[in-house]
């Protein structure tokens, strides 16, 4: 199936966004919106919003773990294509084992089974690093057996086997989408937690010095959220199906160059405050990325200084007091 059609035709392909007004997930709603299709969006609007994209996508302000099957069912009728994003996301000021595992476990299951019951053609997942556990010194890989040390890459490892498991016997069709850093203009923070670039960008905006925790030595591997969007399109239109694939650049970045290089985007010295060091010291993750080039024969595009301009001055369009 192809997202591709012509304008004058009637919309025939459905689509629900989980996660739709999050920071991913409201830009794959505008990357789709230039084409004719119907846009179901589904989200608790707790750390997205949904002023971003309302006028695109149909609301359905819903907590997933309120959700029966049935009320899955209901909103998935005659639906092609299911982005499931939503999760509770990691390092979210509310998050426990039970509130993670009843979203990302719990809600997911019922979420993939009414997806098969009702026929949905394509389901894309997107999985996280966090699946893994590792941190370093080798790059993440698809071969890897993955072994995750919290409880939120627990779940997101549990939602990949219940999507294979949903989908066994069934014409629906699945691919998995383990991402990396993703960042980019239009990220806000999410219960509470901001990354590294908006902190940081933050800071600068205010005429602040940048905060390093540590020596800034950790290693980071950044995806542009175009990147993402693009990706996460691929996955849902190329006819492979079955397949696990990391989100990455493959290119590792200390979070010390990344500050120097984000100082120079804002044209401001380098000259950091060193905190104390938390539990990221030392770690490495960065994500293979040559499976889905060879199999999709997709990588990244964006360099990282370019993303970060855009995101610098995205920043400084809204204000910082406006984040």
């Amino acid at each position: 199936m192809s997202f591709h059609q012509n304008r004058n035709t009637e919309i025939v392909n459905k689509i629900m966004i989980t996660g739709a007004a999050g920071f991913i997930g409201h830009h794959l709603v505008k990357n789709i919106e230039n084409e004719k299709f119907l846009i179901n969006g589904l989200d608790d609007a707790r750390t997205g919003d949904w002023d971003q994209v309302s006028d695109i996508a149909q609301v359905h302000e819903m907590s997933m773990e309120k959700l029966s099957f049935a009320d899955y069912c209901d909103l998935l009728e005659d639906t092609q294509t299911l982005f499931h994003l939503a999760a509770e996301k990691y390092n979210s000021s509310r998050m426990t084992p039970e509130s993670v595992f009843d979203v990302n476990i719990r809600s997911t299951d019922l979420l993939f089974r009414a997806a098969v019951h009702v026929g949905v053609h394509r389901i894309v997942f997107t999985s996280s690093l966090y699946a893994y556990g590792n941190l370093g010194p080798k790059k993440m890989s698809e071969l890897d057996v993955p072994l995750p040390r919290t409880h939120y890459g627990v779940s997101k490892l549990a939602g990949e086997h219940l999507l294979r498991t949903a989908c066994l016997d069934s014409k629906t069709t699945w691919n998995i989408a383990r991402l990396l850093f993703i960042y980019g203009p239009e990220q806000f923070a999410e219960g509470g937690y901001k990354s590294v670039i908006i902190t940081n960008f933050e800071r600068l905006l205010q005429g602040k010095r940048p905060l390093i925790k540590g020596d800034g030595n950790q290693i980071l591997d950044y995806v542009y959220v175009g990147d993402c969007i693009e990706s996460l399109r691929v996955l849902s239109e190329s006819p492979l199906t079955g397949q696990t694939v990391n989100v990455a650049s493959g290119k590792p970045v200390s979070v010390l160059e990344l500050v120097r290089r984000m100082c120079k985007i804002a044209g401001v010295d380098f000259n950091p405050k060193f905190i104390d060091e938390d539990w990221t010291a030392g770690t490495f993750r960065v994500g293979e990325n040559g499976h889905m080039l060879d199999v999709f024969g997709w990588s990244p595009n964006e360099e990282l200084n370019v993303g970060l301009k855009r995101t610098w001055d995205w920043m400084n369009s809204i204000g910082a007091k406006n984040l």
